[in-house]
Protein backbone atom coordinates (compact mmCIF):
# COMPACT_ATOMS: atom_id res chain seq x y z
CA UNK A 1 0.00 0.00 0.00
CA UNK A 2 3.00 2.18 0.46
CA UNK A 3 4.19 2.33 -3.14
CA UNK A 4 0.20 2.97 -4.05
CA UNK A 5 0.33 6.33 -1.76
CA UNK A 6 3.74 6.91 -3.12
CA UNK A 7 2.29 6.76 -6.95
CA UNK A 8 -0.22 9.19 -5.89
CA UNK A 9 1.85 11.72 -4.06
CA UNK A 10 4.38 11.65 -7.37
CA UNK A 11 1.25 11.97 -9.81
CA UNK A 12 0.16 15.25 -7.48
CA UNK A 13 3.76 16.42 -7.62
CA UNK A 14 3.67 16.69 -11.45
CA UNK A 15 -0.08 17.80 -12.01
CA UNK A 16 1.38 20.97 -9.67
CA UNK A 17 4.14 21.02 -11.60
CA UNK A 18 1.88 21.12 -14.70
CA UNK A 19 -0.48 23.31 -12.94
CA UNK A 20 2.86 25.67 -12.31
CA UNK A 21 3.81 25.88 -15.81
CA UNK A 22 0.82 26.80 -17.62
CA UNK A 23 0.05 29.35 -15.27
CA UNK A 24 -3.40 27.73 -13.73
CA UNK A 25 -2.98 27.23 -10.56
CA UNK A 26 -4.76 29.65 -9.77
CA UNK A 27 -8.13 28.30 -11.58
CA UNK A 28 -11.04 27.53 -9.07
CA UNK A 29 -11.78 23.87 -8.82
CA UNK A 30 -14.95 24.02 -11.17
CA UNK A 31 -12.57 26.00 -14.10
CA UNK A 32 -9.98 23.08 -13.64
CA UNK A 33 -12.35 20.63 -14.50
CA UNK A 34 -13.87 22.64 -17.38
CA UNK A 35 -10.56 22.85 -18.03
CA UNK A 36 -9.32 19.43 -18.33
CA UNK A 37 -12.05 17.91 -19.85
CA UNK A 38 -11.57 20.57 -22.92
CA UNK A 39 -8.27 19.39 -22.89
CA UNK A 40 -9.35 15.62 -22.65
CA UNK A 41 -11.99 16.21 -25.98
CA UNK A 42 -9.17 18.50 -27.83
CA UNK A 43 -7.25 14.93 -28.06
CA UNK A 44 -10.23 13.66 -29.43
CA UNK A 45 -10.92 15.98 -31.58
CA UNK A 46 -8.80 18.74 -32.70
CA UNK A 47 -11.55 20.49 -34.54
CA UNK A 48 -12.72 21.77 -30.78
CA UNK A 49 -15.93 20.64 -28.40
CA UNK A 50 -19.61 21.76 -28.44
CA UNK A 51 -20.86 23.23 -25.24
CA UNK A 52 -23.02 20.45 -24.91
CA UNK A 53 -20.16 17.74 -25.03
CA UNK A 54 -18.15 19.56 -22.51
CA UNK A 55 -21.55 19.31 -19.90
CA UNK A 56 -21.98 15.57 -20.67
CA UNK A 57 -18.46 14.65 -20.38
CA UNK A 58 -17.30 17.33 -17.17
CA UNK A 59 -20.60 16.20 -15.51
CA UNK A 60 -21.17 20.02 -14.30
CA UNK A 61 -24.58 21.66 -14.82
CA UNK A 62 -24.81 23.55 -18.20
CA UNK A 63 -24.87 27.21 -16.27
CA UNK A 64 -21.77 26.72 -14.69
CA UNK A 65 -19.87 25.49 -17.48
CA UNK A 66 -21.18 28.53 -19.77
CA UNK A 67 -20.20 30.63 -17.05
CA UNK A 68 -16.43 29.14 -16.48
CA UNK A 69 -16.00 28.85 -20.22
CA UNK A 70 -16.92 32.72 -20.33
CA UNK A 71 -14.13 33.22 -17.97
CA UNK A 72 -11.76 31.08 -19.71
CA UNK A 73 -12.52 32.92 -23.19
CA UNK A 74 -11.92 36.54 -20.96
CA UNK A 75 -8.55 35.55 -20.47
CA UNK A 76 -7.42 33.83 -23.36
CA UNK A 77 -7.07 30.12 -22.71
CA UNK A 78 -10.41 29.07 -25.15
CA UNK A 79 -11.54 30.39 -28.32
CA UNK A 80 -15.80 30.27 -28.33
CA UNK A 81 -16.77 30.32 -31.59
CA UNK A 82 -20.47 29.22 -33.33
CA UNK A 83 -21.08 26.39 -35.09
CA UNK A 84 -21.80 25.94 -38.48
CA UNK A 85 -23.64 22.74 -38.11
CA UNK A 86 -25.59 24.04 -35.48
CA UNK A 87 -25.71 27.74 -35.10
CA UNK A 88 -27.71 27.58 -31.60
CA UNK A 89 -24.11 25.93 -30.32
CA UNK A 90 -20.43 26.89 -29.79
CA UNK A 91 -17.31 25.65 -30.36
CA UNK A 92 -14.84 25.42 -27.80
CA UNK A 93 -11.13 25.10 -29.03
CA UNK A 94 -7.66 25.84 -26.50
CA UNK A 95 -5.82 28.71 -27.79
CA UNK A 96 -2.13 27.39 -28.76
CA UNK A 97 0.59 29.86 -27.60
CA UNK A 98 3.78 28.31 -29.22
Amino acid sequence: MNEFYRNISDALIMLDGLERDLNIRHFTPNELKVFYTIVTQSAVNQAGSNISEIVDNSGMSRSTVYKTLKKLSNEGIINLNQSEEDGRESLVTLVCNS
